[in-house]
């Protein structure tokens, strides 16, 4: 599944539409694949340059897949369309509602820092909404210490992994998820505060919550965890694939070919071309 939607935006990611077009293609997909897909959403693919259309375009498809995940989960929920100070996703059933925000990074990126997962952000961006959910993957979330588990603590914001949703997608039928958005709440009671930035404690929380929800036992949730592993290291070996791949091609251009794309990399004639703006520039005496 993963190559194919890699294809699809790769295909559509310069089309005026083409977040209607992802949105309509991923809205096909069943349980079962979103069960057995959705870690993938959660590893940005390496070919796509960075900032680029194809990578926004990655970005929003997670956010097609937390939207869905909610779904299926008893909370019918979109992808908002806003652009900016917005959460992106929005979910209300009867009895509540929710904003979420899907995050996606790639495994070449060095160690991330609490601004990646903006989560005071998310606390603005509830406005009048119940409950606020942020999805990422779990070993890219910090392992200790983090600031990011004290401020969701304090917010009551519910910091999931996409190996709990993918969890919950196999064995929720129908029960309470509510007790899950209400994990911060339990622990800024439970733990004194200087506890509040321990990652330990805080997926310690998470993990019984979700298995008390499905009626499972810690052990199926940690083979969950295991197939997350495999799996990110087969998407780690598609990175490194394709990075093996264009030292090859590197090592084959010709040296005026590399000199050429050197300087273009290093932006050697736009920094020209702003010098000579700046000091032929007229200037009043």
């Amino acid at each position: 599944m993963r190559k194919k939607i890699i294809e699809f935006i790769s295909k559509v990611s310069g089309e005026a539409d083409a977040f209607y077009l992802l949105e309509q293609s991923a809205g096909k997909i069943t349980r079962d694949e979103l069960r057995e897909n959705i870690i993938e959403c959660g590893i940005l693919p390496e070919m796509f340059p960075h900032d680029s259309s194809t990578e926004k375009l990655w970005a929003k498809y997670s956010d097609i897949i937390l939207a869905h995940t909610l779904g299926f989960l008893g909370i019918p929920s979109e992808v908002l369309r806003v652009r900016g100070n917005s959460a992106d996703v929005f979910g209300k059933n009867a009895e509540y509602s929710i904003v979420g925000d899907a995050k996606t990074f790639r495994l070449s990126r060095t160690a991330k820092n609490q601004k990646d997962f903006k989560v005071k952000s998310l606390d603005d961006w509830r406005k009048k909404d119940n409950y606020v959910v942020l999805a990422a993957p779990l070993i890219q979330y910090p392992s200790r210490k983090s600031q990011i588990y004290a401020q969701a603590i304090d917010k009551n914001i519910t910091l999931l992994s996409y190996t709990h949703l993918s969890f919950l997608l196999e064995y929720h039928h129908g029960q309470d998820i509510r007790p899950l958005w209400e994990t911060s709440e339990r622990l800024r009671t439970s733990l004194k505060t200087a506890e509040h930035e321990n990652s330990a404690s805080y997926w310690k929380e998470i993990d019984r919550t979700v298995c008390r929800i499905t009626d499972k036992l810690h052990e199926d949730l940690r083979r969950h965890k295991e197939s997350e592993i495999v799996r990110s290291k087969q998407l780690g070996n598609e990175g490194i694939a394709y990075w093996r791949g264009i030292i090859r091609k590197y090592k084959n251009l010709s040296k005026e070919e590399a000199i050429a794309r050197l300087i273009k990399a290093e932006k050697i004639e736009s920094k020209i071309r702003t010098i000579e703006e700046t000091i032929n520039q007229t200037v009043e005496l």
